[in-house]
């Protein structure tokens, strides 16, 4: 995704606030300890329904942690430099949505430039402010949202654009969707009934925004020792700008990813799910294989989840049919 003009980022008490041109104003943080955590998981406990796939606030405050003293020393001095935040999403001072997300940098194995690479582990608009272009003013907003943020706690290592005649720097956003073939029907119904969304709408709303689907195998290792990990999703990206991704790029993302967002800063390659992940990436990688990022162009021809065929269907196995 590229990024649009810089940003501005101001102290707004002990958050961070950023000026959107489009209108929203944002407020970020690193920390569980100022206020805002709780701001953001009031509006996000509504939001957010299926068991496997609903962080506690136990679970932010432990991952916000990571972001300072020995726990940041020792994963960045393991992976590299990163930052998790949550964001909350302000029409003038009142809360229209939030966001939290974890974005580090990369180098880009096809351009070999300095890139971002952020998982915007969720998203939500409060239920007022549905249907009125707020989730599309919000995800537009991200590139530049992440880079300002992550540049004002991170200035050495942010990727900064060259000359004007030079492309400005590319951001990754990572997303985990329903897979709506997947689901159970209990499941669906309820996810449906509390975001008004239909599952098979909401994967064409994400399309709109520029969403592809990565064809690979994903699961979601469990966020809790209580949890089950989650095989009902698919991984997305917005920002690719080729038909296929690298291997090495998504590998080094979801490594991240789970070991900071997901396992609170335990070892991936020891946990099965995301152990097995990462192997499989490796070797795609090793053997120079691509992976296919599908497009999905009409709804319409979307079989309805439920639909009696020869093998169950996901939505990876629909999309390279249509």
């Amino acid at each position: 995704m590229r990024l649009g003009a810089a940003a501005r980022v101001e102290a707004h008490g002990p958050w961070l606030r950023v000026r959107s041109p489009a209108g929203l104003t944002y407020d970020g943080s690193i920390s569980a300890r100022d206020g805002l955590l709780e701001q953001f998981f009031r509006a996000y406990d509504n939001a957010f329904v299926l068991p496997n796939e609903k962080e506690g606030f136990a679970g932010f405050a432990e991952c916000l942690a990571l972001n300072e003293g020995c726990a940041y020393r020792r994963l960045c001095d393991y992976y590299g430099p990163f930052r998790e935040f949550v964001v909350v999403a302000r029409n003038g001072e009142e809360m229209v949505g939030g966001l939290n997300f974890i974005v580090f940098p990369v180098a880009d194995p096809d351009t070999r430039r300095p890139s971002l690479s952020l998982n915007l582990n969720y998203i939500f608009v409060q239920p007022t402010y549905r249907r009125r272009g707020v989730l599309k003013t919000m995800v537009g907003d991200l590139a530049s949202l992440a880079l300002a943020l992550f540049g004002h706690t991170n200035a050495p290592e942010v990727p900064h654009p060259g000359p004007a005649s030079e492309p400005s720097p590319a951001v990754y956003i990572f997303i985990e969707q329903n897979d709506p073939y997947r689901l159970s029907v209990q499941d669906y119904a309820l996810d449906t009934q509390a975001t008004g969304l239909d599952q098979l709408a909401r994967i064409a709303l994400w399309a709109r925004q520029g969403a592809k689907i990565v064809d690979f195998a994903y699961v979601q290792p469990a966020l809790a020792v209580e949890q089950a990990p989650d095989h009902n999703l698919v991984f997305a990206v917005l920002g690719a700008r080729t038909p296929t991704l690298s291997p090495a790029l998504l590998r080094h993302h979801l490594q991240r990813f789970f070991a900071i967002s997901v396992l609170k800063g335990g070892e991936p390659e020891a946990n099965a799910e995301a152990g097995r992940q990462l192997a499989l990436l490796a070797e795609l990688a090793a053997t120079g294989a691509r992976i296919n990022l599908l497009e999905l162009k009409d709804a319409t021809r979307l079989p309805e989840p439920g639909a009696q065929t020869g093998e169950p269907l996901t939505l990876r196995r629909v999309l390279t049919c249509v």
